[in-house]
């Protein structure tokens, strides 16, 4: 059974991988916005920042959110290849 044949439609198809890339793009547009929230954290004076415990959870968050987009995007990827052969 290939990738595809759990669609039952073209239309289908389309829908799911609008979906994926859907998805993406709100986990990047997340991850942008912490990584601004950082840097807004780091110009401030060091009494007024969050503490290293509060960055390094935003950084672990950022990169899980790139790892699920990275992941996703691969599965996309795969994908393609197997509809062009």
């Amino acid at each position: 059974m290939t990738e595809y044949e759990k669609y039952k439609s073209i239309q289908e198809l389309l829908e799911a991988r609008q979906a994926a890339h859907n998805y993406c793009r709100h986990q990047l547009q997340g991850v942008v916005e912490n990584i601004q929230k950082l840097r807004r954290q780091l110009k401030k004076q060091k009494s007024k920042r969050w503490n290293i415990y509060s960055i390094d959870n935003e950084l672990i968050h950022n990169q899980v959110l790139l790892n699920e987009v990275v992941k996703l995007g691969k599965k996309i990827i795969v994908l393609r290849r197997k509809r062009n052969h």
